[in-house]
Parts: C-alpha cells; sequence; structure tokens
C-alpha cells in the first residue's frame, strides 16, 4: 500500500482502484467517516481534494455509475481515479487546518479559492517610525507592534478610532506628516489632542504616548483598575460629575477587551492550546498554537485528573517553537485559528491562551469541551469542502 507525503504525512490511508474491478470491492475498505480525502491518477497526480462527513457515502456518488446512460457534462472520475487517499478528523478546526495544509501542498497555485480563504485581521504600529500611526492589516510578516486578531476589517476600523479616542492620539496623519510645522486641527481647540503636528508635543512624547496606548491596548486591565481608584477617590471628596466621567472612561477602557477585541493580544504571543473532540464522546485531541505553528500534541482517552503532564508538555513544545518565522504559510494558519476563536461556543473546541495556562485551565477546558456539540457521521456524503 502506497502513502502519500507532503511535508511528513497528510494521508495515513490509501487504497487503490482497479480498473476492471467491482466498485462495492472498494467501498467495502472504506470508512463511513468525516475526512479529508485525495482522489488521485495513475501517476499520483491529484484529481481533487474534498472533506466530507462519509468517506464511502462520497466514494460511491463521485466514482459510481452515472444514473442516465446519455451525454452528461459530469466527470467520469472512474476512468481517471486510481488511488484513494485519506485521513480521518473528528472537529471542523481539525478539519480546516488539515485541508489548508493539503490543498496548499497539493494545489499551489489555486488552493487560496479552495479553501475560500479568509484573512485575519489586525491592527499594527510602530511606535518608533517618524510619524507612527495605526492601521489596520491582514499582513502579518512585517516586523512591527501587529495586535489582534479582530473579527473583520470593520471591527479593526472601529478599534483604531476608539484607541485615538481614549488616548488622544491624531486624528489626521496627513497634518501630522508636516510635525512640527503643521497647523493643528480642531481636535486641539477641544483639549482632545496634544497636537504633534504644531510642535505642542515632541515627536519623542508622541511616540511615547504611542507606546504607552499599544501597552494598554493588550492588558487593559492595571489601567482600568487605575482610572476606578481614581473615580473613587473623587466620590469619597462628592465630586461626583468628576466620578461620573472617569467611571465612563475606565467602562470604555475595558471594553477592549469585548465583542469583536476579545481576543487582542500581540501577534508574538498569539499562542494557544486548544481542545477539540477526538473520535468518540470522551476522547479529546489537544493542539498546540503558536505564531508559527499549529499542530496536535496529545490525544486524551478519558478526562484527565491532573493536568501536569498535559501543561508540561505544551510549555517544552511551546518553548521550541518559540524561533519559527511566521511567514506565508504561518500567517494563512493564523487565519483559520481566528476563525474559530469567533466562532459560537457551541459550535467550537475550547481554547486556552498559553499565557494564563496552568492545571487548573486545562481540567476545566477538557470539561468545558464535554459541553459542546460534538459533530456528528453523515449518512450521504456531506460534502464540506
Amino acid at each position: 500500500m502506497k502513502h502519500m507525503t507532503v511535508d511528513g504525512s497528510i494521508f495515513d490511508q490509501c487504497e487503490s482502484l482497479d480498473a476492471g474491478a467491482a466498485l462495492e470491492d472498494l467501498l467495502r475498505k472504506l470508512p463511513a467517516r468525516w475526512v479529508i480525502y485525495l482522489m488521485a491518477d495513475e501517476e499520483d497526480r491529484p484529481v481533487q481534494l474534498l472533506c466530507v462527513r462519509n468517506l464511502r457515502a462520497s466514494i460511491k456518488r463521485r466514482l459510481g455509475e452515472a444514473e442516465d446512460a446519455g451525454p452528461s457534462r459530469r466527470i467520469d472520475y472512474r476512468r481517471i481515479v486510481r488511488r484513494i487517499y485519506w485521513r480521518r478528523v473528528d472537529s471542523t478546526f481539525e478539519a480546516d487546518c488539515l485541508y489548508l495544509r493539503a490543498a496548499r501542498e497539493l494545489f499551489p497555485k489555486s488552493y487560496q479559492g479552495m479553501v475560500g480563504f479568509r484573512p485575519a485581521w489586525f491592527i499594527h504600529v510602530e511606535p518608533e517610525a517618524d510619524f507612527p500611526r495605526y492601521v489596520k492589516t491582514t499582513e502579518l510578516t512585517k516586523p512591527c507592534e501587529t495586535i489582534g486578531p479582530v473579527e473583520d476589517k470593520h471591527a479593526a476600523a472601529r478599534l483604531i478610532e476608539e484607541v485615538e479616542d481614549l488616548f488622544d492620539l491624531c486624528r489626521y496623519y496627513n497634518i501630522l506628516v508636516d510635525a512640527p510645522g503643521g497647523k493643528a486641527c480642531a481636535y486641539k481647540e477641544m483639549g482632545r489632542c496634544p497636537a504633534p503636528c504644531d510642535g505642542s508635543i515632541s515627536m519623542v512624547q508622541y511616540r511615547q504616548l504611542i507606546a504607552w496606548s499599544a501597552r494598554v491596548l493588550v492588558d487593559p486591565a492595571e489601567s482600568v483598575r487605575e482610572h476606578q481608584r481614581r473615580m473613587n477617590t473623587a466620590a469619597a471628596e462628592l465630586r461626583f460629575e468628576l466620578a461620573g466621567r472617569i467611571k465612563s472612561y475606565a467602562d470604555r477602557m475595558a471594553n477592549l477587551n469585548k465583542g469583536p477585541w476579545r481576543h487582542l493580544r500581540r501577534l508574538r504571543d498569539f499562542s494557544f492550546l486548544s481542545f477539540q473532540h477526538g473520535p468518540k464522546a470522551d476522547q479529546a485531541k489537544i493542539f498546540l498554537i503558536t505564531p508559527g505553528r499549529v499542530e496536535q500534541i496529545l490525544s486524551l482517552i478519558d478526562s484527565p485528573e491532573r493536568g501536569g503532564e498535559i501543561l508540561r508538555v505544551a510549555l517544552t513544545e511551546a518553548a521550541a517553537w518559540r524561533s519559527l518565522p511566521i511567514d506565508t504559510p504561518a500567517a494563512e494558519r493564523i487565519a483559520i485559528v481566528a476563525k474559530h476563536l469567533f466562532e459560537t461556543k457551541s459550535a467550537q473546541g475550547v481554547f486556552i491562551p498559553l499565557d494564563r495556562i496552568d492545571e487548573p485551565a486545562i481540567l476545566k477546558g477538557c470539561r468545558e469541551l464535554r459541553k459542546r456539540k460534538i459533530n456528528v457521521e453523515s449518512e450521504d456524503e456531506g460534502i464540506i469542502q
């Protein structure tokens, strides 16, 4: 039995198809399970890559006899296909990751159209640039401060507007680039901009403000607590109007970690441990996610009594992967992860940020997965991609 490998083993099962043999002989050897599979010709050239809920039903439909004997535009795969390669998958996340990998390797010129690729949206900023500003981006390979992911490009644009408003940053980049000889806009008159454009503050000071805003953006908790302390002080001094304004500001800052912005972090810290369903209801697959890699590292037959060994393996592997570059394939894997992070809880596995991982979090993740909807097999082909 010949196995196809693409940058390691993509498909771990294979069956050959004899042109003269009955299709039923092949079907008996195929599982009626959820798989990623490839049909290849006699020379092992890829013909079609599919993700389906039922491999046996899919092959029967695609290689079986046509329902009518007349002329048809349908491709006669039976005359072309000589091998079926497949690998079982047990979750949408696993399927998406494997399908992307296989499509990229087998169809390098057309794979993005095959996967319906949607890039992940982030915002980035270079605090040390001559004239720094926040911009929305899907480009993740540049060496700058990249923060995200956010739900979509509209959420990225709203986040930039919110950051500019919260930290009184320059709203008009075309004026900022004239600093210190620019003409200040109305925001200076309203006390809503320190006006680096006309030299009211230096660009050195403005860069420090930008850098501070980026630190608060990824971890607003301490700043929120500081404003709450100020609010309590103002209330104790009976300055209720000031206390109300501080509370409103603190609430807006706390919202930086909610809704379409709830997964904000620096790209270099884009690391998770993900629990996904396994072959049976009481089984799980554990995936380690870092900016440069996504890979299954463990399988669980049952919920663990302790999470120490899982924690040790995850942290050891993550340390080994830390230096991996963020190239185009890595950016595409990040996009797959970002897509699942924003799925509804009932339709996804469990994702735990690696910077918050400990034994209680691991055990909680296992319990949460058991509450999530299990993806069921299908009686018919159940084509997904």
